[in-house]
């Protein structure tokens, strides 16, 4: 009876802290779950409006003043995206709204994943 009582609470416990453990990302092996060559995957997708700053193609980079993103408690801000693909800034401008999907990527940064213009 007792090995039937460790065997369950065993059980219960694995059951209770694998999930957990796993997506902590703590799991050998498992090291680029969630990134694709570095870059951030749709799990961990955010929407966001605002109207373009700034392109630096260079950089692969984009400033957006965008409204508060409420998922992330973020306010109203300017900040620096880095793009998915450097041809999805092909034929927009300083001065344009967008609507853009972004994720956070393996390094800590937000990359844009989707960007689509604002039709008024």
């Amino acid at each position: 009876m007792k090995r039937f009582y460790l065997t369950l609470i065993l059980a219960c416990s694995a059951a209770v802290t694998l999930p957990t453990y796993a997506a902590t990302g703590n799991m050998p092996g498992m090291d680029n779950m969630g990134t694709v060559s570095g870059q951030a995957t749709k799990a961990q997708t955010f929407m966001g409006q605002g109207k373009i700053n700034s392109i630096n193609p260079a950089a692969n980079m984009v400033n957006v003043a965008m409204g508060p993103v409420k998922a992330l408690g973020w306010p109203s801000m300017s900040m620096n995206f880095l793009l998915q693909n450097k041809a999805m800034l092909n034929g927009y401008k300083a001065g344009e709204m967008v609507k853009f999907s972004f994720a956070k990527d393996a390094a800590g940064g937000y990359i844009i994943t989707r960007i689509t213009p604002v039709r008024q």
